[in-house]
């Protein structure tokens, strides 16, 4: 069936998508926004959704993102290599020759209708590419409510890696830099959400969107975290070593 709304919720890792996420598919209004996007780097949509044709991808996917009140969301993050090669994938199964560059919003269209965007990003990106980096290494991406986990004690020692947090701290920002450049260039405003300030009002972000999306909610209910911060003490050194390791060599101190 066909969506009669969507949204498209654009992220890098570590600013809190999943958390976002999750509350929004918990209102059982809102969509159930996953990154349906996602596919391995030797893999295709196609592959992975097991279809062939333009028609049966997007019903599939409107199928694993859309709320029974006909709402429909996705996140995806904007990495030039994978999101061109998913975009070049639309191409073909519509059609379209190689040699031709169509306008990406008018492509999409159809996948996307009546669509709005929600822009989520992340003011520390110290702390962000600290997060990235330790998830990385620990294999623990997220924790809910009740969960527990601590790593050895020589972890964070062993584990630290200022070319690596570096890295990802430039990756963070390119990848912002990126879809900036897209609302831009198709002259999108879109709902701009900070982890910081969505994290200390949770149920009160999820309300905003549900309005900004102009859902028949009724008498919304929003339910508590689901998640919690995988962020710790070691986590805090990270960010403590590591700001004062990009400051190297500068000549006035920044923070």
């Amino acid at each position: 069936m066909k969506p009669k709304q969507s949204y498209r919720i654009w992220f890098s890792q570590r600013n809190g998508s999943t958390v976002l996420c999750k509350g929004l598919e918990d209102t059982g209004v809102a969509g159930k926004p996953g990154e349906f996007f996602n596919v391995a780097e030797d893999s295709s949509l196609c592959e992975k959704y097991a279809v062939g044709s333009f028609a049966a991808l997007r019903d599939k996917i409107w199928e694993l993102g859309t709320s029974p009140n006909g709402v429909f969301g996705i996140k995806h993050s904007l990495h030039a290599g994978r999101y061109g090669k998913i975009f070049e994938e639309l191409k073909r199964l519509k059609g379209i020759p190689d040699d031709q560059s169509p306008d990406e919003e008018e492509l999409l269209g159809d996948l996307f209708p009546h669509c709005r965007h929600i822009f989520l990003t992340r003011r520390n990106k110290v702390r962000q590419a600290v997060s990235w980096w330790k998830a990385i290494q620990d294999n623990v991406w997220h924790l809910e409510a009740e969960q527990e986990h601590r790593n050895q004690e020589d972890f964070y020692e062993k584990n630290y890696d200022f070319a690596a947090l570096s890295h990802l701290f430039k990756e963070a920002t390119l990848r912002e830099c990126a879809i900036q450049e897209y609302f831009s260039r198709y002259h999108i405003q879109p709902l701009t959400l900070v982890y910081e300030d969505f994290i200390e009002n949770f149920k009160g972000t999820i309300r905003h969107i549900v309005d900004y999306l102009e859902i028949d909610a009724g008498d919304l209910r929003v339910k508590d975290l689901f998640y919690r911060k995988t962020a710790d003490s070691d986590s805090e050194a990270w960010v403590q070593r590591f700001r004062e390791d990009l400051q190297q060599g500068m000549d006035g101190r920044i923070w």
